[in-house]
């Protein structure tokens, strides 16, 4: 990074980032008290950790007892409403948090967005059940060599596969497929999308091989192109 050169700026002109919100907080103060819970209602909305009485009046300049009332006021204003949010007080501050009906939607709707890089054993296994859907646990290890319990149960928890039957009867493997959040987080618009594997199938005897080697398991057919028959 480029030095600055204290011949060109003089440092003791620089004003400090806040000197403005200062100057203007001089300038129109918040006198009434409906300004002055509107500050404390918005400090409490942005901050990322709960506020404590004692920033609260390090910022505001407030009375302590009258920033003490004001939250006391807003927290029941939030409870009364029947809203979606509610203040609450929690480890010696207070901050805007879900209401309790809510609070199982927000989670929901955090652990969709939280977008993990995925590992190549899950990339291996997902492609797996993309292309062969619907196909069972076992056709997946048999595939990668290798156990895929936990590959499983790590995509079925991010929403990008799911169980959608069994082969054959009742009794037969549990059959999974992609989901809808498969093809938001690959960018497909369906299934039909996916990249062609033509070029890289195999011949015939091995298409049948493999078929007969897991009809037992899925009390089915699958056809050369990955799909299930009945």
């Amino acid at each position: 990074m480029r030095e600055m050169s204290h011949d060109i700026i003089d440092e003791s002109e620089v004003q400090p980032a806040s000197s403005d919100a200062e100057n203007f907080m001089e300038r129109q103060p918040a006198s009434s008290d409906a300004d002055k819970m509107s500050v404390i209602e918005a400090l409490l909305f942005v901050s990322p950790e709960p506020v404590s009485t004692g920033m609260l009046v390090e910022i505001t300049g407030f009375d302590p007892g009258a920033i003490r009332e004001m939250l006391n006021r807003l927290v029941e204003f939030y409870a009364s409403r029947a809203g979606g949010l509610v203040i609450r007080e929690v480890a010696g501050g207070f901050g805007f948090y879900s209401s309790d009906v809510a609070t199982p939607y927000v989670s929901r709707l955090i652990r969709s967005q939280v977008n993990p890089r995925l590992t190549k054993a899950a990339l291996e296994t997902i492609a797996i059940v993309a292309y062969l859907q619907p196909v069972s646990r076992g056709v997946v290890a048999e595939i990668r060599g290798v156990q895929s319990e936990g590959v499983m149960k790590t995509l079925e928890d991010r929403g990008l596969v799911k169980a959608v039957g069994r082969g054959g009867s009742p009794g037969y493997a549990a059959l999974y497929g992609t989901t809808g959040r498969f093809l938001e987080r690959f960018g497909l618009k369906g299934i039909e999308d996916l990249p062609s594997l033509e070029d890289f199938a195999p011949d015939e005897a091995t298409i049948e091989k493999i078929k007969k080697s897991f009809s037992w398991e899925l009390g089915g057919d699958v056809d050369a192109g990955g799909g299930w028959q009945d």
